[in-house]
């Protein structure tokens, strides 16, 4: 420990801290754009500027010394950053009315608290020139980019691939694909985490709500929306109600009043997608592989294996992810039970991810000739409906999905977490293996944010070798390290966002401070273990709606017609996947 003054206190801090993390540990605010502790983004932006033995120092990238006096307040502090703001709004274009970010802006908070302006305002003639929306799921706008960084750093740190780079663009430095490709076309995974890391408007979401909006005005379309297990842990935090906040029963509320036609839950479709992948499981188990099989739920995970793993394909479980899946029942079941033309339904998710709407649109991601979803949200874009309509969410009283397709169990759930794939299939290959109706069903030793997790289960009295894997560059890792080719695993989960989709590229920004101080990932995890525990079923293959599903229209699983429509076969070039 050494011996500081910081704004005038003398306090002990720990050798190596920098001057940000010993101004943060004492509740002293020095304003950051590029910082982000967990990616270890620093030296960027210039803002956050101290006086430290009378120099004028950027406190990210300094470290203390013995005796030194910091000055964060002083009158040439203030000045010098709302200068470096100033700066920055000269390459930035301050139109803030039609910005995505406008609520959420950590660039603008910062604006708004130094009072800083233009000196010359950035006004492009033509803004299409700075912005790129070719992509399925992502849209980067340059105009709104301040070279933080932070998307850059958040690539290389989360995703492992450093696809997102600083480029030279008509001869001017900015992120984005060296050679300029749509980011479909690269070697992206779309996971987003870039987008979640972006402080401004620069990286969102590839926008999907005047889809929505039509189809609703349209008395032809029965239009059907379902949200992700995920959607329900973290929503909450747009209106302001904090951290780890179950807000299911308002949300089918207010998809009631946005005048959805039926309100389901993706949860079913999760359970569907195990009834699927524990049969497919089993076959591999009985003839002997091909092991492992890898789940294949996650799109950007899929996209990983594409782009860097291709031998790795076949050995991908052939289950449609839960939303392809529910997407595929609601333009095939559904219409057998309701009356409805399949051609008169319109299916819209809402998810944690822009990946998602990549999927949605994949080239044969269809039934019958008809997409399996024809609109993804991101859990903002719902927000953003919900508060444009003036519904006041906080105080909305809780109600039900609608029978049919909303009945979910607790295996479907925890899909939203890390670890939940696995357990959930787990749970019902087990049951389906032995013939018995298992009360010890909580595999916790798979559980948790550790990057790789390794451990064996039992079935029919044989030991299997199963992994998950937390996050894209951990995967990398686990592949780099050889461990596939030395131990026999059967079963591996990979999700690419670090946590599963409780920390989606889709889910509600968190500022740097947010980022680093509150455990957010274990707190939106917290909601669905919550719910996996108080529901009547945990197990998929005891939902008597997936019941019904199966007994009446779809068959055995894995088998005739389940097998022709609820699979999906990826190959290295995913306009040429099928299905299978």
């Amino acid at each position: 420990m050494i011996t500081v003054i910081l704004d005038g206190k003398e306090i002990k801090a720990k050798e190596n801290s920098t001057i940000l993390q010993v101004a943060r540990d004492n509740n002293v605010d020095i304003p950051t754009l590029c910082y982000l502790k967990d990616c270890m983004n620093i030296g960027k932006c210039g803002v956050c500027l101290v006086e430290a033995n009378g120099k004028i120092i950027v406190a990210c990238a300094t470290k203390i010394e013995e005796g030194m006096v910091i000055d964060t307040k002083s009158e040439t502090v203030k000045e010098r950053i709302k200068k470096r703001i100033s700066s920055l709004l000269d390459t930035h274009e301050f139109k803030c009315g039609p910005c995505p970010r406008r609520e959420d802006c950590e660039f603008l908070k910062l604006v708004i608290k130094t009072k800083a302006k233009a000196s010359k305002p950035f006004l492009p003639e033509d803004r299409e020139k700075y912005i790129d929306s070719r992509s399925n799921a992502l849209v980067l706008d340059r105009t709104k980019c301040i070279l933080c960084g932070r998307c850059v750093a958040a690539c290389k740190v989360h995703s492992g691939t450093s696809v997102m780079q600083f480029i030279k663009k008509d001869g001017k430095r900015t992120v984005g694909i060296e050679n300029n490709p749509c980011f479909d076309n690269s070697n992206c995974l779309l996971c987003g985490q870039c987008v979640i890391a972006c402080p401004v408007g620069a990286l969102t979401e590839k926008p999907h709500i005047s889809r929505v909006q039509e189809a609703l005005k349209d008395p032809k379309k029965h239009v059907i929306v379902a949200m992700a297990p995920s959607v329900r842990a973290a929503i909450g935090e747009l209106f302001n109600m904090g951290f780890g906040k179950d807000v299911t029963g308002k949300i089918y509320t207010a998809l009631r009043m946005l005048n959805f036609d039926k309100i389901f839950d993706i949860n079913f479709g999760a359970d569907m997608t195990i009834m699927e992948e524990a049969t497919e499981l089993l076959e591999r188990i009985k003839n002997g592989g091909p092991f492992p099989m890898f789940t294949s739920c996650c799109p950007a995970w899929v996209r990983q294996a594409q782009n860097y793993y291709p031998e790795l394909l076949e050995n991908l479980s052939s289950a449609k992810s839960p939303q392809q899946i529910f997407g595929t029942a609601t333009k095939t079941y559904y219409p057998s039970i309701s009356g409805i033309e399949a051609k008169d339904i319109y299916t819209v998710t809402i998810m944690p991810c822009n990946d998602k709407k990549y999927e949605a649109d994949l080239t044969d991601m269809e039934v019958n000739g008809m997409r399996c979803i024809d609109a993804v949200l991101t859990t903002r874009e719902l927000a953003k409906m919900i508060k444009a309509a003036k519904i006041k969410f906080t105080s909305l009283e809780d109600s039900e999905a609608d029978a049919a397709m909303g009945e979910y169990s607790g295996a479907g759930v925890i899909f939203g977490n890390t670890g939940g794939v696995m357990e959930a299939a787990l749970r019902t290959a087990k049951d389906f293996a032995e013939n018995v109706d298992l009360k010890d069903i909580e595999y916790t030793q798979i559980r948790g944010l550790k990057g790789i997790k390794e451990s064996s289960v039992e079935i029919s009295g044989n030991t299997y070798n199963i992994a998950v894997i937390n996050g894209a560059a951990n995967l990398f890792d686990f592949i780099d390290s050889g461990k596939i080719g030395e131990k026999q695993y059967h079963f591996i989960e990979v999700m690419a966002c670090p946590g599963g989709c409780i920390n989606g590229g889709g889910q509600p920004h968190l500022n740097s401070l947010n980022r680093e101080l509150i455990d957010y990932r274990t707190l939106r995890a917290s909601v669905l273990y919550n719910q996996d525990n108080h529901l009547p079923k945990r197990k998929s293959h005891k939902n008597t709606a997936i019941i019904k599903m199966y007994d009446t229209y779809f068959g055995k699983p894995g088998h005739g017609l389940a097998h022709e429509l609820l699979h999906f076969k990826y190959t290295e070039d995913s306009s040429e996947s099928k299905i299978v």
